[in-house]
């Protein structure tokens, strides 16, 4: 007797989308200062590529102990360069800014100002940036979705945005693949396909986000991001400043209440109610990685009035 059962996905990236997990409010909550520092590879799993001077890899551990992101990225086109890219960004609300360096020696890195920027202000270290940045993960060494699912998208959206499309490692969420970041907005879309790269440069270059590809914005309490992108499908809301948080807090019921300002001046109460996955699944390819049953939220209300929020 024939078997007409459905192969099972294969990969974390194809797991997610199997089991329907939203893609909303999945944005890192803390991420709120970036560090680029260009390197062609091979990048490890985790920590630091080999051969890295000393002075680097103690100013690596100084960045993650000041709570700043610290990322290897590479040319899309190009890995072996002579001189060394490096990018500094913050992402906080109504405080973005990114500055560029090009260094001779990677040695120089260290003359940055890590405390400055870990408090959210421009070190000084390099120009300041007017265009966005835009990351894809393809750091398969960590998980091998975001290689096979990040490389094409990486180099078809630096075919629409020359000169500001970088490879990445590990953004955050492997099951989200492909993972696209712009910078200084810390804005995350994920599960982009080759097909999406013509919409989503669009709205990179014009400021907007893609709903329907919308992870959320780093450094927003999930909640937040949550209620954000429920005003944005109500409204059709693109503009990445076109939804501004203002306040939240948590209801003896579970639900989480979130005030919102929008860009017309409209204010909004967005209440929103965490979800969690009955079914356990993996939340990536990499073997160490734990299996777990993802959170996500519902709309519970949203109510809305003109005037100043």
């Amino acid at each position: 007797m024939t078997s007409h059962r459905q192969p099972r996905p294969v990969g974390c990236a194809a797991i997610r989308q199997a089991f329907g997990e939203p893609l909303f409010a999945t944005a890192p909550e803390s991420a709120s200062a970036w560090l680029l520092v260009e390197h062609p590879g091979p990048w490890p799993a985790t920590g630091s590529p080999s051969g890295l001077p000393p002075e680097i890899l103690r100013l690596r551990d100084q960045a993650a102990e000041a709570g700043i992101r610290w990322h290897w990225i590479r040319s899309v086109r190009d890995r072996r360069r002579p001189s060394t890219t490096v990018f500094a960004a913050g992402t906080r609300l109504g405080g973005t800014w990114i500055e560029r360096a090009t260094l001779t020696d990677l040695r120089e890195l260290a003359a940055l100002d890590l405390g400055t920027h870990a408090e959210g202000r421009p070190p000084g270290f390099g120009q300041r940036g007017e265009h966005r940045v835009v990351l894809v993960c393809t750091h398969g060494r960590r998980d091998v979705c975001c290689a096979r699912l990040g490389r094409p998208v990486a180099e078809r959206l630096d075919r629409r945005l020359p000169g500001q499309v970088w490879e990445s490692t590990h953004l955050g969420g492997h099951r989200f693949a492909a993972c696209v970041v712009t910078l200084p907005d810390g804005v995350f879309h994920g599960g982009v396909t080759p097909a999406d790269t013509a919409t989503l440069a669009d709205a990179i270059t014009a400021g907007h986000v893609v709903p329907d590809r919308l992870r959320g914005r780093a450094g927003l309490p999930a909640p937040v991001q949550a209620a954000d992108y429920f005003a944005r499908v109500h409204y059709g809301i693109r503009g990445v400043d076109g939804v501004l948080p203002l306040r939240h807090d948590w209801a003896p019921d579970g639900t989480v209440r979130v005030e919102l300002s929008l860009g017309d001046g409209t204010a909004c109460v967005v209440h929103v109610r965490a979800r969690r996955s009955t079914a356990a699944r993996p939340t990536s390819c990499a073997a160490s990685e734990s299996t777990g049953t993802p959170e996500t939220f519902e709309l519970v209300a949203l109510h809305c009035r003109q005037g100043a929020a």
